[in-house]
């Protein structure tokens, strides 16, 4: 074989194998191609997992502020109704009202709105553990409401062979009803179920 036949296949050898390195090449350079391309993916994923996540907790924030607004509005509407109108009642039907008792029992709706307000600025646990001690507490202030002073009215007015008619009684029957439906719905919202219909006043 002479030397230009030798250099000649030497030159071919060393072509195929630049040809299976540039094969070998581009295949390494697909392969890192598709795994940057599926890092981006997994990181758009978590990306996106995120947001859903934090919209979520959002939304969780915005029904738990929504609910404390709903307890406070309610717990001032009771302290409202008791003082505006069922006093006016006890004394349009001629019957003693008990101021003192009467105080112990604002004092006491007022505190819980006090509790309810400063968990306005409260998240997490916390919030969710004094809310539930706030409504059991409004739950059973509206009971002792209702056993010593609605009860007692009710009963006294029912046993009148004449009945009085008294506008703040009709108001205050309406109204106590209204709210004691809205919270037996605030009862039933999420952390517990409360009966609050049995405080009712029955025509």
């Amino acid at each position: 074989m002479s030397d230009q036949e030798t250099e000649t296949k030497n030159e071919e050898e060393n072509k195929d194998a630049a040809g299976t390195e540039t094969k070998d090449v581009d295949s390494l350079s697909d392969l890192s191609e598709l795994e940057k391309i599926k890092l981006e993916l997994q990181k758009e994923k978590e990306k996106a997992a995120k947001e859903i996540e934090a919209g979520e907790e959002e939304e969780e924030d915005l029904r738990e502020v929504d609910y404390l607004q709903k307890l406070i509005t309610l717990s001032v509407k009771f302290d409202h109704h008791c003082s505006m109108w069922l006093m006016p009642a006890y004394i349009d039907c001629g019957l003693k009202y008990d101021h003192r008792l009467a105080e112990s029992y604002a004092n006491q709706l007022n505190t819980i709105q006090s509790f309810l307000r400063l968990l306005e600025k409260v998240d997490g646990v916390t919030r969710e553990l004094v809310t539930k001690d706030c409504i059991l507490k409004l739950r059973n202030v509206l009971q002792l409401v209702h056993k010593n002073m609605v009860k007692p009215l009710i009963k006294e007015v029912s046993l009148m062979k004449k009945k009085p008619k008294s506008e703040s009684l009709d108001n205050f029957k309406t109204n106590w009803n209204e709210r004691l439906e809205e919270l037996q719905k605030a009862c039933d919202f999420e952390y517990q179920v409360l009966d609050c219909k049995a405080f009712m006043i029955k025509e």
